[in-house]
């Protein structure tokens, strides 16, 4: 073989081996996104809540108030800065956001060295909008001041109890306010449970998510400050962050930290049609390497978890079979489906189908002893109610109502009637007693039909024989009435 053909094989066998070697590589380099993928991807699971670290939490679907993870969330506990939640409601409720407000020197008199401010200066002024700004982002309480000051008509004070009945409006047992700030104080205390409850009062203004949802807040120039750029201290809805939740997600949310409350954050998000409300009190006080610290990292756990593992959503819808119900004497069957007259809306773990339900009817003008309706039923007729659970969780009570309709045999329904002693009782005397008309009645047709054979009989002339032909001979009265009958007839003659 010529030299220039060895080598001409030689490279082709060194190609086809590299083709080998890249074809083999490509599957294997799929394997390993799949792999990396399912790492970055958990499965959750309704029925393996997440561990957290904080010492207290609550997750809360908003829209049907079904909890979902629930740590020590009736424990007192200081809320720290989550207390301006109930301060901005409180604002909302009671002043309009374009008001104009002037900061006071007496403001900064309850504001301590180590509280977190918003820069705020005496004698400038901004709006209610842009302070409830400097209260939530910052977490300025110097703003906190600034407003409760202003809403309790000069006096802070008044403004806390403004706090406090809101919270027992709101049914928050285990809760009491002493300043608008969260500042420690003994008579300062909250739940979990309670946070949650205030967050989705505070959600309902449109003005509350606009400024608790966003990462950065723009405020104007003013006498004592330039213009000026706010950043949230919630790291949930910051894009630089490594637990930043994604857009629009987080709809608000509020820090809060002091020495003897840990780290504390209250969020509501908003995701796939669902709502939930999250709170972490008691959270370590040390961030990590990247600046997030527990209470961001289990924030961000329940949401997820939240999100990927239930459902918000129709449970039941209007005819859907609730049930099966025994009828009697139908010529259509022994039974009626029993169908929802109405539908079941909340939130239930993701694998959840109506057949994972537990479904409990009262029937409703059943037989007592059999148990059973008795035909005929129509189509959609009431059949009684169904208690609708998943578990130890009761959802609802829906009416049910026949979904066909079933007819009523007559042979079968007599059969039944008979089947009584005393129905049969009164059908045999029923029929005697027929038998016992019958009979009169046709002896006394028999009795008229030979009475009017003998009145006819009696009434016709009788022939007999005598001299010179037959003779008719007439009843006596006949013969009377002929003789005088025609008297002038006889004289002629």
């Amino acid at each position: 073989m010529p030299r220039s053909h060895a080598l001409f094989g030689r490279l082709a066998a060194a190609l086809l081996v590299a083709l080998l070697a890249l074809g083999a590589q490509a599957p294997a380099a799929a394997l390993a996104d799949e792999v990396s993928d399912a790492v970055n991807d958990p499965v959750y699971s309704a029925e393996e809540p997440p561990e957290v670290a904080s010492a207290a939490a609550i997750l809360v679907e908003a829209d049907h108030g079904t909890v979902l993870l629930d740590k020590d969330a009736d424990a007192r506990r200081e809320p720290a800065s989550t207390t301006k939640i109930m301060t901005a409601l409180v604002t909302l409720e009671n002043a309009g956001l374009d008001e104009q407000v002037t900061v006071e020197e007496s403001d900064f008199d309850e504001v301590t060295a180590e509280s977190s401010v918003a820069g705020l200066v005496a004698g400038e002024t901004l709006s209610v909008r842009d302070l409830l700004a400097c209260l939530l982002l910052p977490s300025g309480n110097d703003a906190s001041y600034v407003l409760a000051r202003y809403v309790g008509g000069g006096d802070w004070h008044a403004f806390v109890d403004m706090m406090n009945e809101k919270a027992t409006e709101l049914g928050c047992a285990g809760t009491h306010f002493a300043n608008p700030c969260g500042l420690p104080d003994d008579d300062h205390y909250t739940t979990a449970r309670d946070l949650a409850t205030i967050m989705q009062a505070a959600v309902a203004y449109p003005a509350f998510r606009e400024i608790a949802g966003t990462a950065t807040w723009d405020l104007p120039e003013t006498s004592g400050n330039p213009a000026r750029t706010l950043e949230s201290t919630n790291l949930l809805v910051d894009p630089e962050s490594p637990v930043y939740m994604g857009e629009g997600v987080v709809i608000a949310g509020k820090t809060g930290y002091t020495d003897n409350a840990g780290r504390c954050l209250v969020v509501c998000a908003e995701k796939d049609g669902m709502t939930l409300v999250g709170v972490t009190l008691g959270a370590s006080a040390a961030p990590d390497a990247q600046g997030v610290s527990d209470t961001f990292y289990d924030m961000r756990l329940m949401l997820n978890w939240g999100f990927a593992a239930w459902r918000t959503g129709d449970i039941v819808v209007p005819g859907d079979v609730m049930g099966r119900a025994d009828v009697m004497l139908s010529s259509d069957g022994e039974a009626v489906e029993a169908v929802a007259a109405g539908g079941v809306a909340g939130t239930v773990p993701r694998e959840v189908t109506l057949a994972d339900l537990t479904l409990v009817p009262s029937w409703e003008g059943v037989d007592p002893e059999t148990g059973a309706f008795m035909a005929p039923i129509a189509e959609g007729q009431g059949l009684g109610m169904v208690d609708v659970s998943l578990g130890d969780r009761w959802l609802a009570t829906l009416p049910i109502v026949a979904a066909q309709t079933m007819e009523l045999s007559i042979p079968a329904y007599v059969m039944w009637w008979l089947s009584d002693p005393v129905h049969a009782v009164i059908a045999v005397v029923c029929v005697a007693a027929v038998f016992v008309v019958v009979g009169l009645v046709s002896a006394s047709a028999r009795r008229r039909r030979s009475s009017r054979y003998q009145m006819a009989v009696g009434a016709r002339p009788r022939v007999r024989p005598g001299a010179g032909g037959q003779r008719f001979d007439l009843p006596e009265q006949q013969r009377k009435a002929g003789r005088h009958a025609a008297p002038g007839k006889h004289a002629r003659r």
